[in-house]
Formats: C-alpha cells, sequence, structure tokens
C-alpha cells in the first residue's frame, strides 16, 4: 500500500483549509453515527421482499483514528432497526495487519445475517486476514460470487462484487450463476455502478469508499471531486438502469476529522413497484 494515497494527501490538505478558516455555520464538525433511514424501490423485488429491512455499514477502518466508541454505536444502530440482512461494503482494515484482530474485537454482535465485501485498503492490507477475521464472527464474505438466502420466505440473491480500486473487480464472475428474482449487489467503489449499467437491466447497488467526503469545506469540495475523479459521493444516484447508494461510512482515514459527513448507518427499505428518478451525476 502507498505510504500516503492521493485522496489521503487531499483530505489532509482540506483539513488544513479547515483548520486556517474564519468558524462559520457551514462548517460542522459530526462524529456521531447518524442512522439513514430511506426507502428504495427495487424492480423485479419478490412481493414476500416488499418491507424488507436492510442496514448497512461501511468504511470500518479499525485503527487509532476511528473510536472504538463510534463502532459500537455503528453496530447498535444496525440492530436497533430489525433488519432482515446486514450488508458490509469494505475497509475495515486501514494501514496495518495489526487491524485483522482489531475487527474481531470491535465489529462483532451483529444480529441478523451479514454479508460482506473487501475495499481497497482491505486488500492492499490483508484480504485474507479481513476476510477470515469476519468469516470468524459468523458473516458471509462475497469475493466476485453470490449466494441466495431466505428472507421472509421467498429466496434473496447477494451478489458481491469485489474492490474496483486495486482492479479485483468481476461482474461476470460475481454474476456467475445467480438466482432470478430478488437481487440485491455489493461492491465497495461506487464507480461499479458505471460497469454494471452495461448489463442494461434495473439493480441496486449498495457502495460507500468516498466517507461523503469526509471533511466537506465549502468551494473546496467541488475541486477536491474533481481531482479525485469521484462522482458519486454520498446518497442515492441513478446511473443508467443501476440504482447507486452510497454510504458515507463508519471510519476515519487519513485525517481524525469529519466536517459536513457525519459516519453513516444506512438503515434501507426495499419496496417493490417502478422506480422514480435519482439524481445523476453532474
Amino acid at each position: 500500500m502507498p505510504s500516503v494515497t492521493r485522496r489521503q494527501f487531499l483530505l489532509g490538505a482540506a483539513a488544513a483549509v479547515a483548520a486556517s478558516a474564519a468558524p462559520a455555520p457551514a462548517l460542522a464538525s459530526s462524529e456521531e453515527v447518524t442512522p439513514e433511514p430511506s426507502e428504495i424501490v427495487v424492480p423485479d423485488l419478490d412481493p414476500a421482499h416488499d418491507g424488507l429491512r436492510v442496514a448497512q455499514l461501511s468504511d470500518i477502518h479499525v485503527g487509532s483514528l476511528t473510536p472504538v466508541d463510534r463502532i459500537r454505536a455503528a453496530v447498535a444502530e444496525a440492530n436497533r432497526f430489525r433488519p432482515d440482512l446486514v450488508v458490509l461494503t469494505g475497509d475495515y482494515l486501514t494501514r496495518n495487519r495489526d487491524g485483522v484482530s482489531l475487527i474481531g474485537e470491535q465489529l462483532g454482535g451483529i444480529e441478523a445475517p451479514t454479508l460482506a465485501t473487501l475495499g481497497n485498503h482491505d486488500r492492499w492490507v490483508d484480504p485474507v486476514g479481513a476476510a477470515g477475521a469476519l468469516e470468524h464472527l459468523g458473516y458471509g464474505v462475497l469475493l466476485n460470487e453470490n449466494t441466495t438466502l431466505r428472507l421472509r420466505g421467498a429466496p434473496f440473491t447477494v451478489v458481491g462484487i469485489d474492490d474496483l480500486r486495486t482492479l479485483s473487480a468481476d461482474p461476470p464472475l460475481a454474476m456467475k450463476g445467480a438466482a432470478p428474482g430478488s437481487r440485491l449487489y455489493l461492491a465497495h467503489v461506487p464507480k461499479t455502478a458505471e460497469l454494471l449499467a452495461n448489463w442494461g437491466k434495473p439493480m441496486l447497488l449498495l457502495s460507500g469508499h468516498t466517507h461523503g467526503g469526509q471533511v466537506n469545506v465549502p468551494l473546496l469540495m467541488p475541486a477536491l471531486r474533481w481531482i479525485v475523479q469521484e462522482r458519486y459521493l454520498d446518497g442515492l444516484y441513478q446511473v443508467g438502469t443501476v440504482q447507486l447508494y452510497v454510504n458515507r461510512g463508519v471510519g476515519n482515514v487519513g485525517v481524525n476529522l469529519r466536517l459536513n459527513a457525519s459516519p453513516e448507518v444506512s438503515l434501507l427499505t426495499l419496496r417493490s413497484g417502478a422506480v422514480v428518478g435519482h439524481p445523476s451525476p453532474g
């Protein structure tokens, strides 16, 4: 893994600008976990899954920059939702292999069936260790593969696509043999939606990676987004036929600071029906 990634450098630059700026209401430190409820219409959803609850956690980044209490609060928030399914969308590790043991110590206790994919930091640091730690907690790990659960009496398929940032993503392999009917797609990097859009079929993809910008300084963030070429920052987007939901993540990376980008636990309720238009990136 590089000693300092371009994204971490830019986060540091944004933090320096924020620190030197005069206090203003537009800058809000946001360290508390925020539950983000949302209803998303999913085409081809089995009627049995109308109202299905999915909690999403992403970008845990165990280590010195992410308080243990915040991770435990995120797990508690997910359990409070009483979800049918919990999904984890990558980046449990940060910079070193010591984080593997921290995953087991800090991320346990999710009470619903849980499935996970890996992120770029996991791939850089120790993908085998990260996957093993998650599996030891009883969470399934999907590495370019899919699995079908029985939820609310009907089959529900989850397709896990590996990390695009490290060129590990293989959507055709991940979809191989996937059952028809209700489906949910997971991938760490939001731009994976652009690959899935090539299929021309309605899909719902849950991602993370961006931290919602983590340090959102007015006027500066549009420039930083252009530099890192990140079009999908947080929330719901329409990318061709793909609905993309981007979670802001739980942890910090690069700097011990969040501004206007509170840590998030997504509390998603899936609905059957026709999709209404969502914002597309500019």
